[in-house]
């Protein structure tokens, strides 16, 4: 998607009858000089191919809210939650659109998916309201030039630097292969670890792609069979990454090391569907309950009766709570949050998952990051 200029931004808010939320409070009477009060919505892919990425992400924006409601709110106020589900693309524009009109939300939260922010945070621009992007990590997201658009999560192009890392300090000289689906996140981390070996002059010997909903992978296990990858990288969500699990067995197959590099390989969900077979493989991802998010992890297990499911409910409650936190230190104001947060300059570790926060002029959090991690005996840990 291309950025519009600035003011053909504003111009379309204005023929499309959108008013930001906090421009309509002080525009509802002269003189009235009250700052407006947060009202939060959560536009998530709560049902359709994302619906677990969007409630893992939803479960995180509560979990924050309930720790923040605990000690008192935002200016005294409980932070409260307006929620709109957007299982497509195309429902993403009217999904944002009915929680600024609608529900008067002037903060809001995505996205679950990288294909779902795109129109979601653009939506949101027209509008002139901040859009928090919490879990979506395609690099495109913010090379927009969108001015309230911040990301609080790891890029697509973090993930692929440290996969090249990983290729040249564990795997150099061994044959590579990537294999990727093509929507909008695996898409870009197979963009982004192309760019980053090839920098580190590490070549890839076979590449493939294929459909996002593709359920049968054997020709392309096959490819990486003949050409004798031994190191494969991949790129995948849910679905697909049972999918080659599936095809390395009926080939009697699976190179020397595997590196998944898509969300469908931190999911404790695919460990429950593939059980032993996920031992060993290596996972580039957000940081899945470090140490000190451990008693994140059983706020998370008493509220919803089951251990966290991926990472992603972890790193949306790190940036939920980042934005009621710097809301509390501008007064509640949010018409204060987007420059306040632009201020921050939080050192890594200083989060629960060990993040930080500064933010770049593109609106990305530098500070985020990726780590190895590695599967064994059915629990994720720290390669």
């Amino acid at each position: 998607m291309h950025a519009l200029p600035r003011r053909k931004l504003l111009g379309a808010a204005a023929a499309l009858g959108f008013v930001r939320p906090a421009l309509a409070a002080n525009a509802s009477g002269a003189g009235n000089t009250a700052a407006p009060t947060p009202q939060f919505g959560a536009a998530l892919p709560l049902t359709g191919i994302y619906a677990l990425e969007g409630d893992e992400t939803l479960r995180g924006i509560q979990l924050a809210m309930d720790a923040v409601n605990a000690t008192g709110g935002i200016a005294g106020k409980p932070v409260l939650l307006a929620q709109a589900d957007m299982p497509t693309q195309s429902d993403a524009p009217g999904a944002v659109n009915g929680l600024i009109s609608n529900q008067q939300v002037n903060i809001l939260f995505g996205s679950g998916a990288s294909a779902l922010s795109y129109p979601a945070s653009a939506a949101a621009e027209l509008a002139q309201v901040p859009f928090m992007e919490l879990t979506a990590p395609a690099d495109g997201i913010t090379t927009r030039g969108f001015k309230y658009l911040l990301r609080t999560c790891p890029t697509t192009a973090m993930v692929g630097n440290l996969a090249a890392g990983t290729v040249q300090s564990r795997f150099k000289g061994r044959t590579l292969g990537l294999l990727f689906n093509n929507g909008a996140t695996a898409g870009a981390i197979a963009a982004a670890v192309t760019s980053a070996l090839n920098a580190a002059k590490l070549p890839i010997t076979l590449a493939a792609g294929y459909p996002e909903d593709a359920i049968d992978l054997s020709e392309q296990a096959g490819r990486m069979m003949r050409a004798k990858v031994d190191v494969l990288l991949h790129a995948a969500g849910p679905d697909d990454t049972l999918a080659l699990f599936q095809a390395m067995k009926g080939l009697g197959w699976r190179p020397a090391a595997l590196i998944g590099c898509g969300d469908g390989y931190g999911l404790r969900d695919t460990q429950i569907a593939l059980g032993e077979a996920l031992d060993g493989t290596w996972v580039i991802g957000a940081p899945f309950f470090p140490g000190p998010a451990q008693q994140l992890a059983a706020a998370y297990e008493a509220r919803y009766a089951v251990p966290p499911r991926s990472a992603e409910s972890c790193t949306a409650y790190v940036g939920a709570k980042l934005v009621f936190d710097t809301l509390n230190t501008a007064g509640g104001n949010p018409a204060a949050l987007l420059a306040t947060m632009q201020k921050l300059n939080l050192p890594q570790g200083t989060l629960l998952n060990g993040f930080g926060a500064k933010f770049d002029a593109t609106g990305q959090n530098t500070a985020s990051f990726v780590t190895l991690q590695r599967w064994k005996d059915g629990a994720l840990a720290p390669a």
